[in-house]
């Protein structure tokens, strides 16, 4: 099941819309003043810009939906749930007990979402990004296509120049 891919081409515009509803959701729901919702649905805003620059030839593979943007998803999302509990929990005193020295609240951003999110992208760089974004033979597809165009630019300069001496 993991190794399947899925096709991303067919779905690209469907994935801008997605996020600009999205965005629009967060904004309106933080303007009526469900906070905490907003900042429950900004999590997903990631989501399909993940999706479309992760892909390759019109395809992600499904290992990298999994991981890392599936744990990233859920360390996001532990971490403002459990802010959202420990500052309610504690709200106009302190705590008897702190987190690696930070209260709990502070703690569940900084382990989950900082230091979490931020190990999962890096290690799922390492791990699969480069196996699934940029397979082997892909560098040399983009250098020769690179070397193309620039070839293609050149001949139409040259072209453009040719016929302007001729006026």
């Amino acid at each position: 099941m993991l190794d399947s891919e899925f096709n991303v081409e067919g779905v690209t515009s469907e994935l801008m819309l997605a996020s600009g509803v999205l965005w629009t959701a967060v904004l309106g729901l933080g303007l009526a003043g469900y906070w905490f919702v907003a900042l429950l649905v900004s999590v997903f805003l990631f989501h399909p810009w993940f999706i479309i620059g992760a892909s390759s030839n019109g395809t992600i593979s499904t290992k990298l939906l999994v991981y890392p943007l599936g744990i990233w998803t859920v360390l996001q999302l532990s971490a403002f749930v459990l802010t959202e509990y420990y500052s309610n929990a504690f709200a106009g005193g302190s705590p008897a007990f702190l987190v690696t020295g930070m209260h709990p609240s502070f703690a569940a951003v900084y382990w989950l979402y900082w230091v979490g999110g931020f190990m999962t992208i890096t290690l799922g760089y390492g791990i699969y990004f480069r196996k699934h974004f940029l397979p082997e033979g892909e560098w040399d597809r983009f250098l020769e296509e690179v070397e193309r165009v620039n070839a293609e630019s050149e001949r139409r300069e040259a072209d453009e120049a040719v016929e302007v001496r001729n006026r």
